[in-house]
């Protein structure tokens, strides 16, 4: 199992995402657990690449990426 770190740049987000939605996600985040990168650190350490694949497919389903 391969786990996925917060140390993916933005312009990756934006790539995935579209800008806005990028900026969404950025501050969705910050909402939910603060401006720390070890909070979200810890809220992100289980999370594997193949679980953040399903979310943008998921999130591209509903529309709400660029692509």
């Amino acid at each position: 199992m391969t786990v996925a770190t917060v140390e993916v740049p933005f312009e990756a987000l934006v790539k995935e995402l579209g800008a806005k939605r990028a900026i969404e996600f950025i501050s969705e985040i910050q909402e939910c657990y603060g401006d720390s990168v070890v909070e979200l650190r810890k809220a992100t350490e289980t999370l594997t690449i193949e679980q953040i694949e399903a979310e943008v497919k998921n999130l591209k389903k509903q529309g709400k990426t660029k692509n």
